[in-house]
């Protein structure tokens, strides 16, 4: 233990004495290291970034039936029962979920041809801590078609809905409330939440039926189970969405998701590793290569010196440890230093894309566990590259510290 205390002491000594090539030899991994970590900063950043976007915006998680169907509620409850599908609820007929008119009675502004999309509890559309229209008298507006019409949360709005009827048009008025509001960037169109019995109501007198509930004329309805065209479905996360298109497919569906864009960015994701590796590789081995051989060639000027600890009791184990210290000084000091140039520069680039992050987001991105796990990596590289050198100083024989006295 004294003999192991005492050559780090002297390894300490050695590297503060000869500070100008200590230093160069920082500098140097400095030089490898702080690049190496922009660049992961920035591969982790992006991709972090993109991929958040993608998990988070609704609409990557969805997939759309194309066409008219029949779905009965067997189908509907084998789809909740899966653990890929996060939300899915029954949609009509796309010529029915729309209303003719969408109108503000204060000012009299009206939006034409609103498509309805139907809700219910856990929309992905839905902010946390908004409820989903559950009457027949609620609704939730898109970003632009509340700006247009000029409303807020809690203001009543007139829905007009019209049919046409042997040959003869008519139409019904109904009275809704705002119960809230999309972020803009959740839903672009002109469009609105409604609860599915409401949907289902404007679909039936549509097609003649008689919407009692509401006081809606026409014909009986029929005694048949209902169906439904279309559905609504999200999965659970991006990389559910392959298979669930995929089995959906399988039953005769034609169907659609952003299947391309997820593919896309896990595909850059990967390109990305490949090159940053690639890089690091390089650049890890150039560097390691040179400080085995700046080590080798310490040892080979101290010959003498080492040999003379030798003489003086010293085992070979202290020997071998003497350049694996200075190595590890080496490398934490090289570390620490392109740490703290890289915050600024993480700093920097961030900055100057600002304008096109979203609050949380970033361009440059490092966690405290990758500035761990990149000492850690370097520190076991420069003991490793040290090793030559540890080698050729355990073989120095005693005598030789006296034949050179």
């Amino acid at each position: 233990m004294h003999s192991t205390r005492e050559i780090l002491r002297l390894a300490y000594r050695d590297f503060a004495y000869e500070r100008r090539i200590s230093l160069c030899y920082v500098l140097a991994l400095m030089a490898v290291l702080a690049p190496l970590l922009i660049l992961f900063g920035l591969k982790f950043g992006l991709v972090d970034t993109l991929a958040r976007r993608l998990v988070e915006s609704p609409a990557n998680r969805e997939v759309i039936v194309v066409g008219s169907h029949r779905f009965d509620d067997a189908w509907f409850e084998r789809m909740r029962a899966r653990t890929d599908v996060a939300f899915v609820v029954p949609n009509t007929r796309r010529i029915a979920a729309s209303l003719s008119q969408l109108q503000n009675p204060e000012t009299g502004t009206l939006v034409r041809a609103v498509q309805m999309l139907p809700t219910a509890a856990g929309d992905p559309l839905l902010d946390h801590g908004m409820t989903a229209p559950e009457g027949l008298n609620d609704i939730v507006l898109s970003a632009s078609t509340a700006h247009r019409l000029g409303v807020q949360i809690g203001q009543r709005l007139l829905a007009r809905i019209d049919r046409s009827v042997a040959g003869r048009d008519e139409g019904v008025v109904w009275e809704l409330v705002v119960s809230g509001i999309l972020r803009p960037e959740v839903l672009t169109e002109e469009a609105a939440l409604v609860s599915l019995p409401f949907l289902v109501a404007t679909e039936d007198y549509r097609d003649g039926v008689a919407v009692s509930v509401l006081g809606w004329e026409g014909k009986p309805p029929p005694s048949a189970a209902r169906t439904y065209a279309r559905f609504r479905l999200y999965a659970s996360s991006i990389y559910d969405v392959a298979r669930l298109e995929s089995n959906l497919t399988a039953e005769g569906l034609d169907v659609r998701s952003q299947l391309a864009e997820i593919a896309a960015m896990q595909s850059m994701d990967r390109n990305l590793s490949r090159v940053f590796w690639l890089i690091a590789g390089i650049g890890s081995l150039g560097f390691l290569a040179s400080l085995a051989a700046n080590l080798l060639a310490n040892v080979e000027r101290k010959r003498r010196e080492l040999s003379i600890l030798r003489l003086i009791g010293f085992p070979t184990a202290s020997l071998i440890l003497f350049p694996v210290a200075q190595a590890a000084l080496v490398a934490i000091l090289g570390s620490t230093a392109a740490v703290l140039v890289v915050l600024p520069v993480a700093t920097t680039l961030n900055g100057w894309f600002v304008l096109s992050l979203q609050p949380g987001e970033s361009i440059c991105r490092l966690l405290p566990i990758h500035v761990a796990l990149a000492l850690a990596i370097t520190l076991a590289g420069a003991v490793i590259a040290a090793t030559w050198a540890g080698w050729r100083a355990a073989r120095i024989e005693p005598a030789e510290g006296i034949r050179d006295v």
